[in-house]
């Protein structure tokens, strides 16, 4: 799907926010845990079965550290490790929540191995697999929103399934596309919002004086444009 394309579905998911909301929901169910199961198998994914599978998978490449950035920070994650898709959508995410909320968001888990998982989860967890990563749940009322808000729409586009959980309270987020790189790269940018209400736009300072002939006067893109992870 061509950028442009994305940009008019995800705009037609944002101005309908009501179908959106009975469309889908962040209540965890069997179908979603399947879904996200089913995905993960379809996309050939390894289940890591240990800490030093995870390890070598990250020497090697084919996972990606979670880095600490001014838009994202780490609580307390044993593996901060996750599939190369994964890592470009939680930046992509953080950059637009950052800007949107004020604060940065917190990301308390990745890939999780086979011998390490709780006791509470799922027997089709896909934390194993490095495609999933659990975000902390916003303690203000306009940051929650927020984020529910975004990754309903997200959902809606297909691009991840997500599950509000409860114990403890976070957000579990399996990105779905993990072989469509820009897709991802632009999904959060194009569906979440990316400016607070009150944030005035900057104007760009333009000079009085003619062009010589010959020059070209440079151009400004309308706009914002989303930075790449």
């Amino acid at each position: 799907m061509q950028p442009t394309m994305f940009r008019a579905l995800a705009l037609a998911v944002l101005t309908s926010t009501a179908a959106v909301a009975n469309a889908q929901t962040l209540r965890g169910s069997p179908s979603s845990v399947d879904l996200m199961y089913s995905t993960a198998h379809t996309r050939d994914l390894q289940f890591f079965g240990s800490p030093a599978d995870i390890y070598e998978a990250a020497k090697v490449g084919s996972l990606k550290m979670i880095s600490m950035t001014e838009d994202l920070e780490l609580d307390k994650v044993g593996w901060p490790f996750v599939l190369p898709n994964t890592l470009r959508f939680a930046d992509s995410l953080a950059t637009q929540y950052h800007a949107g909320c004020g604060e940065r968001i917190v990301v308390t888990s990745g890939a999780r191995p086979l011998d390490q998982q709780p006791r509470n989860a799922s027997p089709k967890s896909v934390h194993p697999t490095g495609m999933a990563i659990d975000f902390r749940k916003p303690r203000t009322p306009a940051c929650l929103a927020w984020m529910r808000k975004s990754l309903v729409a997200l959902e809606d586009a297909g691009v991840v399934e997500a599950t509000e959980e409860k114990h403890p309270a976070h957000f579990h987020v399996a990105v779905l596309r993990q072989n469509t790189e820009r897709h991802i790269q632009m999904a959060a940018g194009d569906v979440a919002p990316t400016v607070k209400a009150d944030a005035k736009p900057k104007v760009k300072a333009t000079s009085n004086k003619k062009p010589r002939r010959g020059s070209k006067r440079s151009k400004v893109p309308k706009g914002q444009t989303v930075a790449s992870p």
